[in-house]
């Protein structure tokens, strides 16, 4: 009895193994698979694809290709949509990027390749970014298309644009350097301050400093990488020793849209390139803001004239005036704009004397007065008979600045500079690969930084889409909780430039 119940259950558990199909059976079966099933809804690449229309990469690259020599080439649409796919997700080898393709439906289907279609090779994606599209500036346009698609879309406002700048660690050892002699290069707006510097040299009746024309350009020695000699030794305290690159952006506040991009050397000062980033800016939006939000390293009075001569409103971060030694301050001397003196703590004048090349007006005290004043040693050092004190012949462009930034209206604009810009940086960098350059050379580092700025506004425009189309349903429900829950959501996540009565 007990060993027929022993055979019943063994023919159970044959009967039940053999109702199970085993793992190798499923691997080599067979389905039927559609790939536009096979991708979420709500994939991230599924809206862009929703959102924007990539149909312009064919037309922008049609010149670069023969249409009767060699055999077919690979659609360039493909290339550069497996290139926006390596720089959305951060994948900076091409090689890898090829098998990430090759294994994620997902990326498969937003490349525009079937189930069982292979990718194309990584040395096909680099041949022809290194050999076809980089000469051409096809990154560049392609995030000028991107951008005006946005502000077709009208998700751009241009009313108020933030810029500042972060370093991106070059591909070079630190440790391989020379020493190099470098002309200096002049900056943009030396002329208007030669002639600014001029001006008020004759009113005072000196003369003008002779130009420097002729003869040999000023030099300076710095710090070259053997293996980028493009990029610049970064000299920043509290930042990572080494050669860097610069990246000067600029977005817009209505949506954080990147609205234009520039690369520089580190060692370059982050206010040289300003009236460069203006010009770009007119130039791709076609218009220019009416209000620029700016960091505090850019607290100077050639910086704000720049930008004010143009007929914008700088919106520029305070900086702390500085005391050497427990001495009085610059901040401590009040300028009398009438008589165009200065009066020191004591009521005493420090009158105009000179105007020197770098475009400071001279303001000097009495040394008799001076030397019989009972706070002298708070005032000037041992050294010295008499104080001087400076102020820039642009000075009133920065304290006009300084004065709409503590208004209102300026405290509004300035405190979203932290969720637009910063914001954008720290994207690019945790989730794009923009904390180091990928390749060599000033040229690449500008490829990067498009392409890296082309893919974050792609977000913003699918994000964007996608509250529309939410939105425009909410306008159609009659419930009340909806509409206020639209209305204070709006409220939040808007700018003051979304809002201006509130804001005036």
């Amino acid at each position: 009895m007990g060993y027929n119940g022993g055979g019943n259950e063994k023919a159970q558990r044959e009967g039940e193994k053999g109702m199970l199909r085993s793992r190798k059976e499923k691997q080599q079966g067979m389905e039927l698979v559609i790939l536009e099933q096979m991708v979420p809804e709500n994939h991230l690449l599924r809206k862009i694809d929703r959102s924007i229309d990539f149909s312009f990469i064919g037309k922008l690259c049609a010149p670069l290709y023969s249409e009767n020599v060699g055999r077919p080439a690979v659609d360039p649409e493909i290339l550069f949509r497996m290139l926006f796919v390596g720089y959305l997700y951060g994948i900076r080898s091409e090689r890898r990027l090829e098998e990430e393709v090759n294994y994620n439906f997902a990326y498969k289907w937003f490349c525009g390749l079937g189930i069982t279609e292979k990718a194309p090779d990584a040395t096909t994606i680099s041949v022809n970014r290194a050999r076809r599209f980089r000469d051409n500036h096809i990154a560049e346009k392609i995030f000028e298309e991107i951008l005006r698609q946005a502000v077709e879309k009208k998700l751009v406002g241009g009313e108020i644009l933030y810029t500042d700048s972060t370093h991106v660690k070059a591909k070079a050892n630190k440790h391989r350097k020379t020493t190099v002699t470098i002309e200096k290069s002049p900056k943009a707006y030396m002329d208007e301050l030669d002639a600014a510097i001029a001006a008020d040299r004759e009113s005072l009746g000196k003369k003008p400093f002779d130009r420097k024309d002729g003869g040999e350009p000023p030099t300076t020695q710095t710090q070259q990488s053997r293996n980028d000699p493009q990029s610049g030794q970064l000299h920043k305290e509290g930042k990572p020793d080494g050669f860097h690159y610069s990246e000067h952006r600029t977005v817009d506040s209505k949506n954080n849209i990147v609205v234009n991009v520039r690369i520089t050397p580190a060692n370059v000062n982050d206010v040289d390139p300003v009236p460069d980033i203006l010009d770009d800016i007119e130039k791709r939006l076609g218009r220019l803001p009416a209000y620029m939000g700016v960091d505090a390293g850019y607290h100077n009075a050639p910086t704000c004239h720049q930008i004010a001569a143009r007929g914008i409103q700088p919106v520029v971060g305070y900086r702390r005036h500085t005391h050497k030694g427990g001495r009085f301050g610059k901040y401590r001397f009040v300028y009398q704009r009438d008589r165009n003196v200065y009066l020191c703590p004591q009521k005493q004048e420090l009158t105009w004397r000179t105007t020197n090349r770098s475009g400071y007006r001279e303001y000097w005290s009495s040394s008799k007065v001076c030397g019989n004043c009972p706070y002298r040693e708070q005032c000037i050092s041992p050294s010295m008979t008499r104080r001087v004190v400076t102020r820039h012949v642009w000075q009133d462009d920065l304290e006009q600045a300084d004065a709409f930034t503590k208004s209102y209206k300026g405290k509004r604009i300035y405190a979203w500079r932290k969720q637009t810009i910063e914001r954008s940086f720290a994207e690019a960098k945790e989730l794009h690969g923009l904390r180091f350059a990928r390749m060599l050379g000033i040229r690449n580092m500008y490829e990067q930084s498009f392409l890296t700025a082309a893919v974050q506004n792609m977000k913003r425009i699918a994000k964007a889409f996608l509250s529309s189309r939410l939105l425009s349903v909410f306008e159609k429900t009659p419930c009340l909780l909806l509409k206020t829950w639209r209305l204070s959501t709006v409220w939040e996540r808007r700018p003051p430039a979304a809002f201006p009565i509130f804001i005036e």
